[in-house]
């Protein structure tokens, strides 16, 4: 629940997603002594929601499902256009699906973070937890801001039942050597990107 020194947990609570979209999170670059210092480096997602649920449905129990995707050494711009244009195709109930496999065919998997369990176990539940053991040798984890994708798409839900569903997300990263100024470190690049944004929107008023 807590963020430390050595330890920084990024959080989203009661957020509404229609039916059928998706929203993009970025993860700050980290920093440095992250992957200088020796010791044992952890990154996590964690997602839960509340979709209508029916026990006895056999193809599945969830009336609305999520998932999350998440990249690395890739512009957002790329990404959100791979989403975009997925949603407009024949299947746009499988759009994140889609998606990866155009991200992939046009800069190649290295770009995707393997979390284990991997996606086709974790996505079948309502609540979703993956992470990775990031090694200094690990490529593109130093190369600009990773990219978070939560989708959410209707199985048997009726659309004048629900059009939004809630949901819950935590990022958490965290490295074994207390003395690793993460905290400090990532909540510097928030507040300066913040403090741009803030910007842009006052340039456009």
């Amino acid at each position: 629940m807590y963020s430390a020194e050595n330890y920084v947990v990024l959080s989203e609570d009661n957020i509404l997603i229609p039916v059928g979209k998706f929203h993009i999170y970025e993860i700050p670059q980290l920093p440095l002594e992250f992957f200088e210092v020796k010791g044992t480096r952890i990154l996590s997602i964690t997602l839960a929601f509340d979709p209508p649920t029916r026990p006895t449905r056999g193809d599945s129990y969830l009336g609305v499902t999520m998932e999350f995707n998440l990249f690395k050494g890739i512009d957002r711009e790329s990404i959100v256009n791979a989403y975009v244009n997925a949603s407009k195709t024949d299947a746009p109930d499988k759009f994140a699906e889609i998606s990866m496999e155009i991200l992939k065919k046009n800069n190649g998997s290295g770009i995707l973070v393997d979390l284990s369990p991997g996606s086709n176990l974790w996505k079948k539940g309502t609540v979703q937890r993956g992470q990775v053991k990031i090694f200094p040798q690990s490529t593109k984890y130093d190369k600009g801001n990773m990219i978070l994708i939560v989708s959410c798409n209707r199985k048997w839900a009726n659309p004048d039942e629900i059009e939004m569903q809630r949901y819950a997300l935590v990022a958490s990263i965290s490295h074994s050597d207390s003395q690793v100024n993460l905290y400090n470190r990532m909540r510097l690049q928030i507040n300066q990107r913040s403090d741009r944004e803030q910007e842009r929107q006052r340039g456009r008023v």
